[in-house]
């Protein structure tokens, strides 16, 4: 289940508070929640896939330039991933292998919520808690 919150009390930024039970769930859970910020996320279907592979620095980062990939793959590509699954995260976090299934993007079907323009490092924070864990990240839009 995608649970996250958008963040709006950003001047001319907006961003997104995910929750996860892991790691991996953390990275997709924040792929799909910034895609449901984006278009509507409900109404992409899972008909092709693509690979993804990032390295970063650290495991915050790491999110964040997932985020920039799959921005780029939107916007290049005009691919918009509905579903995620990360094959291989490395036990420091600096590296994921992750599958995305979506679907060509159509303005017609999927609509346009947000126009985000990068997933930057500001006020960008992962937490491990009692019960999983929290990230924060924040749009330049």
């Amino acid at each position: 289940m995608l649970r996250y919150e958008p963040i709006y009390d950003i001047t001319a930024d907006a961003g997104i508070r995910v929750y996860a039970s892991s790691k991996d769930r953390l990275i997709c859970n924040s792929v799909k929640a910034m895609v449901n910020e984006m278009v509507s996320l409900q109404k992409v279907q899972p008909k092709e896939e693509l690979t993804l592979e990032v390295e970063s620095v650290g495991f915050p980062y790491l999110i964040a330039d997932v985020l920039n990939k799959v921005l780029y793959l939107f916007d290049v590509k005009k691919f918009v991933p509905s579903e995620c699954e990360v094959f291989e995260l490395t036990p420091d976090g600096t590296k994921v292998r992750l599958l995305l299934k979506g679907e060509t993007y159509d303005p017609q079907r999927h609509g346009r919520k947000l126009l985000i323009k990068a997933a930057t490092y500001h006020r960008l924070k992962v937490e491990k808690k009692e019960k999983g864990w929290i990230a924060e990240v924040i749009f330049d839009i």
